[in-house]
């Protein structure tokens, strides 16, 4: 029995050795990702009253839940390299009862441990699929956080559209009231009609309720901005400022950044890889597997034989398996190729996809940064110059009601429409930052 215990010390000892030194030895892949922040809900924790966008991505790319999901697939994934690397669980086996009588004497009974071998090769190659597969899914994860910090400004430049329009509409209502001055003057004096009042009146009404509309849309979009912070919808928030960022001129070279570089044109990339490596240990299914086992028995020293001495056996054997079935083994061929061209179709789509992307939002930037430099420049200051002198007159009795009244709708439409091209602007660098995969 001493001997027995000794034997299948050692046995268990080397098989053990032998899976350690194979996982010491891992293919590249990525790096683990930091454990994931406890809970599934929105968590309440303070932006400061002077964040700007940059603080704001920052703090969804650390408490989106999506993206921790994300750093949990890459550490699944990654957990897949040493099981897919280290050998199978070596088997014990002991057989008792009616057993043989040899000329040392009758057997008592048997032990022995059996380790299987793959054939050189598929354990390196299935590591290896594990390991582009976890590439992957860290490139995604790259991509995930793309999408949420575009998410974020997209959410930003909408609440900073709100606010400026409820701000402008807060400020032209003042103008209007000032305006009802001087009607309010003339009518007095006899120089205009009572329409004047009603038609202020009803100019009047109409700024409550695009008033009403825009801090409807300024809730909404504080809502959705505290929702992608992974924050309670009612938070607090910092007050969104316009800041014009600078389009890059090189198109091409924004193009070709997308193409290469993008997460979704990597990710796709680690994926053929993988399915190269499924593709190379599918072929390596036609090779057998190897089983080498040792068996120690116990032999008695009492036996029919007069020569019987009670000498116990230890001896080994070696196995292979017969790779017999051929259809499994073309059928795994089968699915790593299409793999392959799934993956490979795939990064042409994605990179298709990319320089429309690119290139639309490129267009929308050039265009917004333009209005907004024609707006400040000439629209802005004639069309306030304009209304400025309209209701001078106005007020001297040299220009009706009506002409005043357009003037200042021209005014009010005009700084509503500059604050939309500022929010533009912002969305199409935002979607500029997205497509080219340069956010971080």
């Amino acid at each position: 029995m001493k001997a027995l215990a000794l034997f299948l010390t050692a046995a268990l000892t080397g098989c053990a050795t032998t899976a350690t030194t194979k996982r010491n030895s891992k293919p590249d892949t990525v790096v683990a990702m930091a454990a994931p922040h406890s809970g599934d809900r929105s968590i309440s924790y303070a932006v400061g009253v002077n964040a700007s966008l940059d603080d704001l991505v920052r703090h969804a790319l650390v408490h989106h839940p999506s993206i921790t999901a994300a750093e949990a697939k890459v550490r699944r994934l990654l957990a897949k390299v040493p099981q897919a690397e280290s050998l199978p669980n070596p088997k014990f086996k002991l057989s008792s009862g009616a057993m043989a009588e040899t000329a040392a004497g009758r057997v008592n009974w048997m032990a022995g441990v059996e380790q299987a071998l793959p054939f050189p090769g598929k354990l390196r190659e299935m590591a290896r699929a594990a390991g582009k597969e976890a590439e992957a899914a860290a490139a995604q994860l790259e991509g995930v956080r793309l999408s949420v910090a575009s998410q974020v400004e997209q959410a930003y430049w909408n609440l900073y559209l709100a606010k400026r329009t409820t701000e402008i509409t807060s400020q032209n209502r003042q103008a209007l009231e000032a305006v009802r001055d001087s009607v309010d003057a003339r009518v007095a004096a006899n120089q205009s009609s009572q329409d004047d009042q009603l038609r202020l009146a009803t100019e009047s009404g109409k700024l409550e309720q695009a008033l009403i509309q825009a801090n409807r849309a300024e809730a909404s979009a504080r809502s959705r901005l505290n929702a992608l912070l992974n924050r309670p919808s009612g938070s607090e928030l910092p007050s969104p400022h316009f800041r014009s960022g600078g389009v890059r001129k090189d198109l091409d070279g924004l193009v070709s950044l997308a193409e290469s570089q993008h997460p979704s044109v990597v990710a796709a990339g680690a994926s053929r890889e993988a399915y190269q490596h499924r593709l190379k240990r599918a072929e390596l299914e036609r090779f057998p597997d190897f089983m080498l086992g040792v068996q120690h028995a116990a032999v008695s020293d009492s036996g029919l034989a007069p020569s019987a001495n009670g000498r116990d056996q230890l001896f080994a054997s070696i196995g292979v398996s017969i790779p017999l079935w051929r259809a499994p083994r073309r059928a795994k061929i089968e699915e790593a190729r299409a793999g392959i061209d799934e993956s490979t179709a795939l990064i042409g789509a994605t990179r298709a996809s990319l320089r429309h992307e690119v290139e639309d939002a490129w267009q929308r930037a050039k265009s917004a940064e333009s209005l907004i430099t024609l707006f400040d420049k000439q629209i802005l200051p004639e069309s306030q110059q304009s209304f400025d002198g309209v209701l001078t007159s106005y007020a001297a009795g040299k220009e009706n009601f009506v002409d005043a009244l357009d003037a200042w709708r021209q005014l009010l439409a005009f700084q509503l429409q500059q604050a939309g091209n500022q929010a533009q602007l912002g969305q199409a660098l935002a979607s500029l930052r997205k497509a080219t995969g340069t956010h971080f």
